[in-house]
Formats: C-alpha cells, structure tokens, sequence
C-alpha cells in the first residue's frame, strides 16, 4: 500500500511504520479496518467453506498467472534478456498457468465472481487515481516558472510583477511566510498565485520542501539544505527526512528561522575567511548551497524535506557581531558594503520572525476544461470527487491552526 500510494495510484492516507529497521513493515489503520470489516462481511455472506474456497482457488491462480507475465516482462525490458530466450520458459509455465486458471474459472458462478468483480474495482480506482494525478500535474506545469518569470527587481530594490502579469509594484507586509513547496524546485504555486493575486509579499519568503528517503533516520548535519534565490529576502529550505523521523512540529517556524540564519552567517565566513580559532555559527547546520545570482532558483529535485526534531523558542538573532572581528577587512569599502548587506539581512530576518509568521499552502480547486471528451471528462469528474473527499492536507499539520492561511486557486484540467 506504501509503495502504491508512493507512486500516486492511491490518495494519500496515513501510513505507520513500525520498525525503524525495515522499510516495508507498516501498519496502514485505515487498510486495516476495511479488512477486518470486509473478512466478517464475506465470512457472514457465503456462510459455508466451499463458497469461500472458489473465491480463493480463482484469485490465486490469478497471481500465479499474471507473476508469470510479470516476471517475463521483467526480463527483457529490465534485465535486458533475449526475447527468444524467455517466450519458451514463459509459453510452458503460462500454459500450465492458464490450465489450472481455466478450470477455476468454472466456479465463479459459485462465488468466484466476488474475487474477480473486487479485483476489477481496485485496479479501477488505481488506474483512475494515477489518470487524474497526471492531468493534475499536466495542468499545474503550466505555472511552474522561476520566480523571474513571475517578478523582477527594480532598480530601487523594489519588487514589481512581471509585464506579463501587469507590471504592478509589490508591497511588503512585515512577517515570516513559509510557502509549503510540493515540487523542491522552481517556484512553488501557491507563492505565483499568492503574489499574483494579492499583489504584496512576505518580508521573508521560505519555499519550504520535504524529500522522504527510504531510510529509517537522516543525521542532522545531512538533513537540511538553505539556498538563497533571486528575489531579496528569499530562500528555500529542502530536508531529507527518513521514514521514523517526525516529519512538521508545532515549533517548525523556530526550526527554519535558525537554519537560514546560520546559512546568512555561514556564507559570510566562507566569503571572509574565518580566523583559526574561530567555530561555525552551528554544528547541525549541514552544507548549504547559495545562488543568489541565478534568478532561475532552481535547487536539485534530488533533495526533499523533512523535518526533525527542531529547537523550541525563538533563538536571537545573530548580527555582524556574531562574525569574528579578525576575519573582517573593514578598510575595504567592498568588504564595508559587504558587511552592510549581511547585518540587513539578519535585521530584516529578526524583525519579520518576530513580528508574525504565516505557513501559507495551496488549496486547489479543479475543475474540467469546456469542450473535453465525455469519456475523459467523467473520469476527471470521478477523480475530482474521490480527491475532495479525502483526507485534506491541513489535517496532518501539526503548526499552530491560527497561524495557516490557505491559499485557494482554480486550475482548469
């Protein structure tokens, strides 16, 4: 079920893994119920074992048959064999196969039907999933730009929308705005529709992402990854995270504030050169990457975010004064300006986590483009109703509720 929901054939439900050394062991509430409902109901229905025992005979000798075809499909589109080596051992082992499958199938008046008739609802509502997910994703494409595409950088500074967006200047309004980004790279949607509709920013922007691995943990010094981006005043935070580490806590805002504060701190040293005695500003902050010329904003797809164990309270702020006085030439006016720059970064910084902080996601309304087939439209419309009747996204947020403003936008797919 993990593997399927993964690979978006099924919504997304709440998973649990038990173990934190194999991957696969899971405990999956939802699943479980339904199944422990649906063997009393069946139990309850055929009411004796011969029922019970054609419903079984035909599913297995379904799996025997499709393994068979899978196992051969493997093979020569994954392990690359000779076709002509494989279609004798797979003719043999199918007619075999389809021998004893074939002689099952004559039980299905006699309750084998129930087997193959839910069999045929799954792999519907599999299918049907995995259709809708890529016209979503066909859709939401569209919208997926660097942040230049969206605003540019006056020469005063200011922030402006793009012509293609109307040219109107950006206001600021003070606070923190951590953007939840589903994709890791580019600029997630809910900021282009936040600023495009709103027409006013955050002070401070955090593309906020997170990367599961298949791991059961992630060290601290390998989990986080800062990047500065185009616009001012604006990063994006990706942690990798294992499937046993807790994934957002209420105290997440804390969290980012410190990682991007010791990136600023850190970038300054490096550019400075540290004297010998001198220590990092934090020992959990792992490498960090900056491009804050490249107004692309691109960061590796690789990275994802989670989020683990993050520090409680609001930590203070670190100004120029926190940078070894030694490493710093103040008789270049270079390095003055330089140093200017870095001490405004933290202001802004501090003032904006202090005065208030936003985690801002996306809620997106769907709906079918005018002129679609019927056939295609009615599955989007089976889709969309499945997907509004799920599990929404606010409900595994562990922030603070009073500090999560939805974002609400319409995409035609």
């Amino acid at each position: 079920m993990a593997q399927i929901i993964k690979m978006s054939y099924f919504p997304q439900i709440r998973v649990v893994h038990t173990s934190k050394t194999f991957h696969g062991q899971l405990y999956v509430p939802v699943v479980n119920w339904l199944l422990m409902i649906g063997t009393v109901l069946v139990a309850a229905i055929y009411n004796n074992t011969t029922s019970l025992g054609n419903a079984y005979g035909v599913c297995v000798m379904f799996v025997t048959f499709f393994d068979t075809c899978m196992v051969t499909l493997v093979t020569i589109l994954v392990w690359r064999w000779n076709p002509f080596l494989v279609f004798l051992p797979w003719l043999a082992i199918a007619c075999m196969d389809a021998t004893f499958l074939s002689s099952a199938l004559t039980k299905v008046p006699d309750g084998a039907w129930f087997t193959i008739l839910l069999s045929c609802i799954l792999a519907f509502i599999f299918i049907l999933w995995r259709f809708g997910k890529e016209s979503q994703w066909h859709a939401e494409a569209e919208d997926r730009f660097p942040t230049s595409h969206f605003v540019r950088v006056r020469e005063d500074k200011q922030l402006e929308l793009s012509a293609r967006y109307g040219g109107k200047s950006l206001s600021r309004i003070e606070g923190f705005g951590i953007f939840f980004d589903k994709a890791g790279e580019t600029t997630p949607i809910v900021f282009s529709q936040f600023i495009r509709k709103l027409v006013t920013a955050p002070e401070v922007c955090i593309f906020f992402h997170l990367r599961p691995l298949e791991t059961p943990t992630v060290a601290p010094e390998n989990r986080y990854t800062v990047s500065r981006l185009g616009i001012p005043n604006c990063y994006r935070l990706i942690v990798r995270h294992g499937f046993m580490d807790e994934v957002v806590t209420p105290d997440l805002a804390s969290l980012i504030f410190e990682k991007v504060r010791d990136h600023i701190i850190r970038r300054a040293i490096d550019r400075e050169g540290p004297p010998a005695d001198a220590s990092p500003p934090s020992a959990t902050t792992p490498t960090d990457t900056d491009n804050p010329a490249a107004s692309s904003n691109l960061t590796s797809p690789e990275t994802s975010a989670e989020k683990g164990q993050a520090d409680t309270g609001k930590q203070p702020i670190l100004t120029e004064s926190c940078i070894p006085s030694t490493s710093i030439d103040t008789s270049s006016p270079d390095r003055a300006s330089m140093d200017q720059s870095i001490s405004a970064r933290l202001e802004i910084l501090d003032r904006a986590f202090n005065h208030e902080v936003l985690y801002v996601i996306g809620k997106e309304q769907m709906f079918v483009k005018a002129g679609t087939f019927w056939l295609r439209a009615a599955l989007i419309n089976a889709f969309l109703f499945i997907r509004d009747n799920t599990r929404p996204r606010i409900a595994s947020l562990k922030v603070p509720r009073d500090k999560v403003v939805e974002m609400g936008f319409i995409k035609d797919v």
